[in-house]
């Protein structure tokens, strides 16, 4: 323990320079007594340090003191000084900072500031990495709630072993209960942390951090063209020796993504500053959601609307798709949701005649063919096929809420 305070006191005098018994003694909670024998201490060890009486005196160290920081380059204390900024920068590392900094004699270390957080962050992002850097230090289990790129939420209980940052984000790389296996998680998709009691077994994590991919992965190579304007994100995203610029100042971009919902999604945000030159079946695509889009603004119609009709299903043929049919001429079951564009999909009445109000799975030969169903029951089955089929209506809590917001409308439920 006196050791220790012995080095507390050394380190504050690098620091200050000057401090009086009393204000030593305060910062270690002891005795001035106490204070004056620590000194008399680093004085017999070999430390030039001593105490001066009257205005203006107090503890100090002779100016020509310096803790023998010459093993180490200037270039190696810059090295330091950054690497504490991280940590700073990560909910800590302020006082060694600081001690660091009076140990090499830099008065001006504001030269570099490190801020990992996103623009516009707030407290709950920065509690989040904290509980988590938490968890992983502390080797304690950790629970919450994810929602996967696809939108899914989950419950999981994880392991916590590395925090990672790359690609401008935070990730988890942690053993999960659930899945018995290594899985990584993005930061800003958890909600709702809360750490486990005891500590938790120790497990070697694996030595790169890469997303597993599902074993129905699909792939497909997109030649992409961008405006100039959008060069900026080009370079952000792609790799150098993907991008090719031509001699007006538009780049190209030959590349593989996964084939789902996010490459959409992804393509979609460069708007019109974006050509997708090939695959055709991916021109289609785009050009169909455009649509989409575009009828939205033009007949005020609701997203809602939109959730039983995809743009993209697993194993669809893009080019077979047909035209968007314009909103006020499209009828929907009034029980599931699903559009009625075609005979074939519509119920039947008594006697055959084809109903103009419900869908074949819902009913058939005038009744309903789950008489007892309600209209959880409903939505909850309408859930399970968005799941189960690539997120056609889009993220499960989006689907859920737009569900819910428009099935109390249908016949079937508004007539109770």
């Amino acid at each position: 323990m006196k050791n220790g305070r012995l080095f507390e006191i050394l380190y504050l005098l690098v620091e200050k320079r000057s401090l009086t018994a009393g204000e030593l003694a305060r910062r270690l909670e002891v005795s001035e007594r106490t204070i004056y024998r620590d000194v008399d201490a680093l004085s017999a060890a070999g430390i030039p340090v001593y105490a001066q009486k009257g205005k203006g005196g107090g503890i100090r160290l002779m100016d020509q003191f310096v803790l023998d920081r010459c093993l180490l380059s200037q270039e190696q204390q810059d090295e330091i000084l950054f690497a504490l900024q991280a940590i700073r920068a990560t909910a800590g590392g302020e006082e060694a900072l600081s001690r660091m900094s009076a140990l090499f004699r830099r008065e001006g270390n504001g030269w570099l500031e490190v801020d990992f957080t996103d623009w516009g962050s707030g407290a709950a992002e920065r509690e989040t990495f904290s509980l988590v850097k938490r968890a992983v230090l502390e080797r304690r289990s950790l629970s919450f709630t994810y929602y996967s790129s696809a939108g899914e939420r989950s419950s999981r209980t994880v392991e916590p072993a590395r925090l990672v940052f790359k690609a401008g984000c935070w990730y988890l790389s942690a053993f999960c209960r659930s899945r018995q296996d290594w899985r990584i998680f993005r930061l800003v998709r958890m909600e709702g942390l809360e750490l486990g009691e005891g500590t938790c077994p120790f497990r070697e994590p694996p030595e790169q951090l890469e997303a597993p991919m599902p074993g129905d992965y699909r792939g497909v190579d997109l030649r992409l063209r961008f405006a100039p304007s959008a060069a900026w994100r080009v370079r952000d995203y792609f790799h150098p020796k993907q991008i090719s610029v031509l001699e007006d100042g538009r780049l190209e971009v030959a590349c593989t993504f996964p084939e789902d919902q996010w490459l959409l999604s992804f393509l979609l945000s460069f708007g019109s500053q974006l050509e997708v030159l090939s695959p055709g079946s991916w021109r289609d695509i785009i050009k169909e959601e455009m649509k989409r889009s575009l009828e939205v603004y033009e007949t005020g119609q609701t997203l809602s609307s939109y959730m039983a009709y995809p743009c993209v299903r697993d194993g669809a043929d893009p080019a077979q798709h047909k035209e968007v049919i314009p909103m006020e001429e499209r009828k929907f079951c009034q029980c599931c949701g699903m559009p009625l564009d075609k005979s074939e999909d519509r119920g039947t009445e008594t006697g055959g005649a084809l109903s103009g109000d419900y869908c074949h799975y819902c009913y058939q030969d005038g009744a309903f063919t789950a008489p007892d169903a309600t209209m959880d029951d409903i939505i909850a089955f309408n859930l399970k096929f968005n799941a189960e089929n690539g997120h056609p209506f889009g993220p499960q809590e989006e689907a859920e809420k737009m569900m819910r917001s428009w099935f109390p409308t249908l016949k079937r439920w508004r007539e109770g």
